[in-house]
């Protein structure tokens, strides 16, 4: 396959020389998500993300003849849980896993997956430690929490603030974003960097902004696991009439429509920063992002462009792999690399992290109900606003 086509035009270009047969072995891929509780949001981007992507596949002839069967497992977002859902999946037979969505559930789908030895492919969940763990058998397509803040950390470099606060959630994924994306940074930089935590679903906010303006910083970065924390985040920031230059969150909850629709006017020229939204250049890119927002009635955020392109990814190694066994998948997948709407995959060891993909990050911000590229100048869509202040 040329490197100048993506992976959904060559399954596409397939279709005109493959056909299925009628009874053919299908080739199962397991998915860990949070179908029920309040993550559910995002068990549901991605289910659609990965459905599109099979019935695409499939309709164009499968892989080598084989239908693709997607298996997901509900996790409700708790590791435990999600624990169990990875083992189930591996005693139906998957020959590859993928899903996870929160850090935590993540981490524990990529231990259970690393002791029965079944390929793991990340595509959302940002732990730095699932892939600076030393594991064979765990790759990661998406860039780590650690890695979310690059786009972000170069725009400083361009526009040294000179007081930043951070307002983290106190759990996995917040001290990732802390411990690899901004420790080092902000002191090498000589920033005055500082950091209040709060716990996910905590309900009084204020006093965390309160303490937040004293500080009088002239950026404010949020880190929340979901869009009602980033809601209630700007709620509070409200009430305690903190107005700096920027607030800018970090992915996740930041990230995706549901922000948008419960902050309302309070998301307006919020920042996030975290994986960018798709080679928007494509033709391919085009027509997915046509046909997901006709099919579902809303816009492909970050979330669905990494499981459309996870599914692809895997429909491309397991179309290489031989044998055709898990061993033999995780073999192709340290082979991989292909380009996808989501940009290159390739996976290498690099600054000690282990099967991971340099993948690309940016700062988008809301504008009208809408998330546009801001950063870097090459992919930005429109200039970077600051924020107006409070009416």
């Amino acid at each position: 396959m040329s490197k100048h086509k993506t992976l959904a035009a060559a399954f596409a270009a397939a279709a005109l020389v493959c056909t299925l047969p009628a009874a053919a072995e299908t080739l199962k891929i397991g998915a860990v998500l949070p179908m029920t509780g309040p993550a559910a949001v995002f068990g549901e981007k991605f289910q659609q993300a990965y459905t599109m992507a099979v019935e695409e596949i499939n309709a164009a002839g499968g892989v080598n003849g084989k239908k693709l069967e997607l298996l997901i497992e509900d996790s409700q977002e708790k590791p435990q849980i999600g624990k169990t859902a990875t083992e189930k999946l591996i005693s139906a037979g998957v020959l590859v896993l993928t899903g996870g969505r929160s850090s935590g559930v993540t981490l524990v789908e990529a231990q259970v997956a690393e002791e029965n030895k079944v390929p793991y492919l990340i595509d959302h969940g940002s732990s730095d430690l699932a892939t600076r763990s030393g594991y064979e058998y765990v790759f990661r397509m998406n860039p780590t929490a650690g890695m979310y803040t690059n786009a972000l950390k170069a725009y400083f470099d361009e526009n040294k603030p000179s007081a930043v606060v951070h307002i983290n959630v106190d759990n996995a994924y917040g001290e990732a974003i802390y411990e690899y994306g901004l420790k080092g940074y902000m002191k090498d930089a000589g920033i005055d960097y500082r950091v209040i935590k709060y716990a996910a679903g905590q309900l009084d906010l204020k006093p965390i902004m309160m303490q937040a303006k004293s500080a009088d910083p002239q950026v404010v970065i949020m880190t929340a696991g979901d869009d009602n924390d980033a809601t209630q985040l700007m709620k509070a920031a409200q009430e305690a009439g903190l107005a700096p230059e920027m607030f800018v969150g970090t992915g996740a909850g930041h990230s995706i429509m549901g922000f948008a629709n419960q902050a309302g006017p309070l998301a307006e020229t919020v920042l996030t920063a975290g994986p960018w939204h798709g080679d928007r250049s494509q033709e391919q890119y085009k027509q997915f992002f046509e046909k997901f927002t006709s099919t579902h009635g809303h816009e492909p955020g970050e979330h669905e462009i990494e499981g459309y392109a996870a599914i692809y990814v895997l429909a491309d190694v397991l179309g290489r792999a031989e044998p055709l066994d898990r061993e033999g998948v995780r073999k192709a997948l340290a082979e991989t690399d292909v380009t996808t709407i989501f940009g290159k995959v390739k996976f290498e060891n690099f600054d000690g992290y282990t099967n991971q993909n340099r993948g690309m990050t940016d700062l988008s911000q809301w504008i009208g109900g809408k998330m546009y590229t801001v950063y870097p100048k090459e992919q930005a869509q429109r200039e970077l606003v600051k924020f107006p202040g409070w009416k």
